[in-house]
């Protein structure tokens, strides 16, 4: 990914998605996209709002339902990468079919395979169609056991029962498992899970999904509570000072817990509980204070917001603040926010390891910011055609530089292209 379409200046976004649509007039007919909005974009594809792709805007098929969610991705870019292999498993490096027929010793050599169009023809050849919802659902599930995506900190969130069986019996046939951390939530018309935990509970449709930082509000206000008082701050790992001026501190988003201790601290410790000498990012670990599994994605969402969220963080506490304070019986000062902000953002360049933590797993987009420009639209009943090598595993750059009101989005398909169906 060039540098420069990489912003490490904006906080995590609030949600980020990549989503499989289904018409409900055509099953066969289907769509894969990414947005930080499922509701907003689903009324696109449905016509009920501008914007949406060309190739959903056939009356024929519409209504269209999203039957499937991939959700917790911490940036934009982070779903537009998962969104492309998911569009493209015939080219992603990322699928071990692909991985096995190129054997590459050196990237020379999967530029060398790639640029072979005999090498790309005989492997279309072997692969066959991949259109279908089974294909779909074993190519995500293929994806999720990547030595890449499987260490992302990802969801599952199924809203049809006929979906989720189709995906029950490819998971009871198939050789490998699921990571641990991977959670599988069942929503809409499925049958509830007795496991499923509170924490992820269903929200029956994809208009009551909460796409901004609301489930995260009162971690927020803790957090800047717990720091309001920059003097009398030790970590619990090492047992130091933090110095708010100079060190990253990060807060337990447990409610009734006060643990605070430095970054490079505990992402050291979750890791070496971990016990995975590849990983470089923790995806989740247990509080030092409360001993609770903690999501490492969480608290980087509450240090990005702090470090690089001062407008949205003052809004959250003002709201906050109107309510009256619900955990700690007092309002944090506003004023806090932006000298604690300083500080973090003073000390972010200090440490390599600290700045890999929260911009490795995000380049932190805002979640108005070109939310629905996605990759070229995948069209699953359109005609398979080949993607430049170089772009291989790669989302292609559709920023146009500025926001704006009403999001409008321009197909990206190639006019050449005919629906079978």
């Amino acid at each position: 990914m060039n540098e420069a379409e990489v912003d490490h200046t904006k906080p995590i976004p609030a949600f980020y998605c990549c989503y499989l649509l289904r018409s409900t007039k055509k099953h066969i007919s289907l769509y894969i996209g990414s947005t930080p909005h499922p509701a907003r974009r689903l009324a696109q594809h449905n016509g009920d709002s501008k914007g949406g792709a060309r190739k959903t805007a056939k009356d024929d098929k519409r209504p269209w339902e999203m039957v499937l969610l991939v959700e917790g991705f911490t940036s934009r870019v982070a779903a537009l990468q998962f969104e492309w292999a998911w569009q493209n498993p015939k080219l992603s490096l990322q699928h071990p079919l692909n991985r096995r027929e190129l054997e590459p010793d050196t990237h020379d050599d999967v530029r060398a395979v790639q640029n072979n169009p005999e090498t790309s023809k005989a492997k279309h050849r072997g692969r066959g169609s991949r259109r279908s919802l089974k294909a779909h659902l074993e190519d995500v599930h293929v994806f999720l056991r990547s030595p890449y995506f499987s260490k992302w900190p990802l969801k599952l969130r199924f809203f049809n029962a006929d979906v989720h069986q189709l995906w029950t019996i490819w998971c009871d046939r198939v050789d490998g498992l699921l990571p641990d951390h991977i959670k599988v939530i069942l929503d809409g018309d499925c049958p509830r899970d007795p496991s499923q935990s509170e924490g992820d509970s269903r929200v029956r449709s994809v208009s009551h999904i909460k796409a901004d930082y609301s489930p995260i509000h009162d971690y927020i206000e803790k957090a800047n509570f717990l720091l309001d008082d920059p003097d009398d701050l030790r970590c619990k790992v090492c047992q130091a000072q933090i110095i708010a001026n100079k060190d990253l501190a990060v807060v337990c988003p447990q409610g009734d817990c006060y643990c605070i201790s430095h970054l490079l601290c505990l992402s050291t410790r979750f890791l070496n509980s971990a016990k995975e000498p590849d990983q470089l990012v923790p995806i989740d670990g247990n509080c030092p204070a409360c001993k609770t599994v903690v999501q490492w994605s969480t608290m980087m969402q509450e240090l990005s917001l702090r470090s690089r969220g001062r407008n949205e963080t003052r809004a959250i506490l003002r709201k906050a603040k109107r309510g009256g304070s619900k955990a700690h019986g007092r309002v944090p000062k506003t004023s806090a926010v932006g000298e604690v902000g300083s500080a973090v953002e003073e000390s972010a360049g200090k440490s390599a390891l600290a700045e890999s933590s929260i911009a490795g797993i995000a380049d932190g987009l805002n979640v108005d910011f070109q939310d629905d420009v996605s990759l070229d639209d995948n069209w699953t009943e359109s005609t398979d055609f080949d993607i430049e090598p170089d772009i291989v595993d790669r989302p292609r750059n559709h920023e146009t530089g500025s926001s704006r009101v009403e999001i409008v989005i321009d197909d990206s398909d190639c006019d050449e292209l005919e629906e079978l169906g």
